[in-house]
């Protein structure tokens, strides 16, 4: 099942820019216009959230506006009251089920925020909880870890952005993410592959908008594979993390050396003997840009998706539907 879905992430993601989608993008962007907003809070968790980082760095380079992640336990558990006037508050979820997320939506709306909900079942408690809901429509993704799914919430939220921005280079970009996908599925992943049935133990590290792909590459190979892994910036990782990363520890850095700060990360920890793991190369356009670098990011993904599918059964494990885990995560 992973498999097909990685395979349909092409689709997926060209259902964002049909009509339907493009006027729900442009009313809950016109919405978030007219809030004015001084600050931007994310609700997420798992892979939803590592989309929440990506869409922060996003929002916070093109809009100038300060992006924080909000504990969904301030409003579920202890019931901590949020004064959000000036707000808009993201909320992201595949199943729209779990009850934390709907809490601190309706705490951070009673606050006087406008909620925004991207999920994939809009007819979900989460969904139903806000006026301005957008549907991922990634389709029905049966397998534990989400991949078609992760891909189109941040697609998702940078298509809000390019009609908050009325941005029509951004969405240009973005009408060409199917056809990159597409030529993605056909990049080599067998390297990858073969050092992730092999290793223990990871750190996947990234800079500024791609830090969030960075995250959730480690969260598929600890859900995939039982590999320990962490997802880094690539400057946090110089300081206290750095002391381990001697002696062939495992390292993939998403960019490599062409992603600003990467380089002298990368440098150092192979004068220290960290095992820097090639990762899948891709075609990236002429331009330059901090989200032009995202969606490189995004692309990449759908190679190290397969090489981590590939891996998983590489290891005896199932890789839809790994041991303790189930597709919706219901906390509080």
């Amino acid at each position: 099942m992973m498999r097909r879905e990685i395979d349909e992430i092409p689709v997926a993601a060209a259902r964002l820019y049909k009509d339907d989608a493009q006027a729900e993008f442009a009313q809950v962007a016109a919405r978030i216009i007219a809030r004015d907003p001084a600050v931007v809070l994310t609700i997420a968790r798992g892979s939803s959230d590592h989309a929440a980082t990506c869409l922060k760095y996003a929002t916070e380079i093109l809009m100038g506006i300060p992006v924080a992640s909000l504990g969904p336990s301030v409003a579920s558990i202890y019931g901590g009251a949020l004064h959000l006037q000036q707000g808009v508050t993201i909320a992201i979820s595949q199943s729209g089920r779990s009850l934390d997320l709907v809490s601190a939506t309706e705490a951070c709306a009673a606050g006087g925020a406008e909620a925004v909900v991207l999920t994939n079942n809009p007819d979900s408690p989460l969904g139903l909880s806000s006026r301005s809901t957008v549907d991922l429509r990634a389709g029905p993704e049966k397998a534990v870890a989400a991949t078609k799914s992760f891909v189109n919430s941040v697609l998702a939220g940078l298509w809000l952005l390019a009609h908050w921005r009325n941005d029509a280079n951004l969405k240009d970009a973005l009408r060409a993410m199917p056809e990159r996908f597409e030529a993605a599925k056909s990049v080599e992943w067998n390297a990858l592959s073969a050092d992730l049935a092999r290793i223990d133990r990871l750190f996947v590290l990234g800079r500024g908008p791609g830090l969030g792909v960075a995250g959730e590459v480690a969260l598929k190979a600890m859900e995939l594979c039982k590999i320990q892994a962490s997802g880094y910036s690539a400057a946090e990782v110089l300081h206290g993390p750095a002391r381990v990363l001697t002696a062939g520890f495992p390292v993939l850095a998403l960019g490599g050396h062409a992603e600003p700060g990467l380089s002298q990360a990368l440098e150092k920890l192979a004068s220290q003997g960290a095992y820097l793991i090639a990762e899948p190369g891709i075609a990236s356009p002429a331009e330059e840009t901090p989200v032009a670098r995202l969606l490189d990011r995004l692309v990449q993904l759908v190679p190290i998706y397969y090489a981590l599918e590939a891996a998983a059964r590489a290891r005896g494990s199932d890789p839809d539907r790994p041991e303790f885990l189930s597709k919706e995560t219901v906390t509080m």
